[in-house]
């Protein structure tokens, strides 16, 4: 194992008192409506306990008791950083860095603990505690990397695999233990929590919403005790996760990985049995109004398929060195293409589109087999979705994060690479993107020939890299649109209630039908609406809802008379 205990030291006179009853006190007098000040006096405390040589039980003790105070700022710190314009930056950045680093220092603390305790031969409850808990701070700190769409530090991974080798050595990994790090205490074992974070990870959670990762985590605590890890065998094991233990990898899926290293132990997960937990909460998503702390039904979809399925790419990467304008969201998407520059020569034209079908992807529904990409740094395979929220107000239901820079929606960004897919693209400059995982974009390759040359996508993922650049992978819909208004028929229509909304043609070639985006609300499907184009109108019926990314939400549609 790569663990390693720092050097300690026997605590001198001023330093920390570390018994039960100082530090109990000590957490008493905490100021924790200041929430900077706290911070600073919780990891110079941390830091001093993580580095002195004291008795196994006041270590353990000690940092117990801040588990109560940690919880309480890590809350208050999330609100700070999360639903901020990406990549995250300033105060908001320092506010997610806090976050992370007092994390870390608890997991060093019990990691610490674990293996002083594996070194002087006392495997026990005490170990399978610190090896509990350790495990669950470093979920946290990937969580909040996830969530702000960074890269993780390096380590993190080979630490979470090695603690959980130590604990299987011992054989308490299935020891079930009160987890106190959580909002409210639960039983769960060392390998169920290993699993937990294991699958969150191939869950792709930059493909997430920032809401949906933390709400993948939680359902998760009921469905990975039915995944199982094994070790390297006789039966079949195509389709199951590699997890090398002796690395700093991921875990991913075994075809992609090699497992046969002599010096790297690996384990297996298999996720056969999750099928059913998973189709129990669609099922009760369906059957319920109430959907509080659940993603979107495409979401748990795709989660199912992407624990099950090894991704592939469908279309090949070309690289690309030039830039684009990228247009954001529904309403400025709708002003533009209603709009259009130099309207006078291109009016009468906008049926006439020249559609080439190796450039656009069929309609992003679960109507056909899709497929997922696992190398999504590069590429754009998959569909994200999003909680619904409400558009046409700019207010979201709890739980959900919108964010609105006061920004231009038109900015630049440099094209990575291109497939027949969608894009990736690269902004590499100090300001910070309105971009959204599920937002809406339209897309301009060519600004200088063609002002209206605008081309409809949605962003499938999104991450910060290392230099504080954001990635994007965009996913095309369509090479053309229609500004159209719509308001759903009932005795409060009226001009002033209608919503922007955007007509995507169809494209026969593809089999694909006309579809239309619209705001996430009001609108749902066997709802009747009256359809605003030009000078025209026409009723039509909703008949079915392709996604709702939390941007806006794709439908089909039948005219009514």
């Amino acid at each position: 194992m790569k663990l390693q205990i720092p050097e300690l030291r026997k605590p001198g006179k001023g330093t920390f008192t570390t018994t039960a009853e100082a530090v109990r006190e000590w957490i008493e007098n905490l100021p924790l409506t200041n929430i900077d000040k706290t911070v600073t006096l919780l990891e110079g405390a941390l830091d001093e306990i993580n580095s002195y040589a004291i008795p196994d039980s006041e270590r353990l003790d000690s940092l117990e008791q801040f588990a109560r105070p940690v919880a309480h700022i890590k809350y208050s710190l999330r609100k700070k950083y999360l639903g901020r314009p990406i990549p995250v930056k300033d105060s908001a950045l320092a506010y997610a860095d806090k976050s992370i680093d007092i994390c870390l220092r608890m997991a060093n603390g019990y990691k610490i603990l674990a293996l002083i305790l594996e070194q002087t031969g006392k495997a026990g409850p005490q170990m399978a505690m610190a090896i509990h808990r350790a495990i669950r701070y470093y979920s946290e700190i990937l969580i909040s990397n996830y969530q702000t769409y960074a890269q993780y530090p390096d380590g993190m991974w080979g630490d979470v695999h090695a603690l959980y080798a130590l604990a299987d050595k011992h054989g308490m990994a299935t020891q079930a233990i009160t987890d106190i790090t959580t909002q409210h205490e639960v039983t769960a074992t060392i390998e169920d929590i290993y699993k937990q974070i294991l699958l969150l990870s191939l869950a792709c959670p930059y493909r997430l919403r920032q809401n949906e990762i933390r709400q993948v985590y939680d359902l998760l605590t009921q469905w990975a005790p039915y995944s199982k890890l094994l070790d390297s065998g006789d039966e079949d094991m195509s389709g199951f996760i590699a997890c090398q233990q002796g690395s700093d990898d991921p875990p991913a899926y075994k075809a992609l990985r090699q497992t046969d290293r002599a010096d790297s132990p690996c384990k297996f997960l298999s996720t056969r049995d999750m099928a059913d937990p998973i189709n129990a909460t669609l099922s009760q998503y369906r059957s319920s109004q109430q959907h509080i702390g659940l993603p979107e039904e495409k979401t748990l979809q795709r989660l199912l398929m992407s624990w099950g399925v090894m991704p592939k790419r469908r279309f090949t990467r070309h690289r690309q060195d030039n830039e684009v304008r990228l247009l954001l969201g529904l309403n400025n998407i709708h002003e533009v293409i209603a709009e259009p520059v130099n309207s006078a020569e291109t009016a009468g034209d906008s049926d006439d589109h020249t559609i080439r079908d190796s450039e656009y992807l069929r309609d992003p529904t679960f109507e056909q087999s899709t497929t997922f990409n696992v190398d999504w740094l590069t590429g754009l395979d998959t569909n994200g979705n999003g909680p619904i929220t409400d558009a046409a107000q700019n207010k979201a239901h709890p739980g959900s994060v919108i964010t609105t820079p006061d920004k231009s929606p038109v900015e630049t960004w440099k094209v990575q690479d291109i497939s027949a897919g969608g894009y990736s693209l690269l902004r590499d400059t100090d300001k910070t993107s309105g971009a959204q995982v599920g937002e809406l974009v339209a897309i301009n390759t060519d600004a200088e020939k063609d002002e209206n040359s605008w081309h409809l996508g949605v962003i499938r993922w999104m991450k910060s890299t290392r230099h504080r650049e954001l990635e994007l992978g965009i996913q095309m819909l369509a090479p053309g649109a229609k500004a159209i208004c719509a308001d759903i028929d009932n005795e409060q229509s009226s001009v002033e209630n209608k919503m922007n909304g955007i007509l995507l043609p169809e494209i026969k070639t593809l089999n694909q039908p006309a579809t239309l985006l619209l705001p996430s609300l009001p609108f749902r499907v066997g709802c009747t609406t009256t359809l605003q184009q030009d000078k025209s109108e026409e009723r039509i019926k909703l008949t079915q809802q392709l996604e709702n990314t939390g941007r806006f939400a794709q439908f089909l549609f039948a005219q009514t008379e």
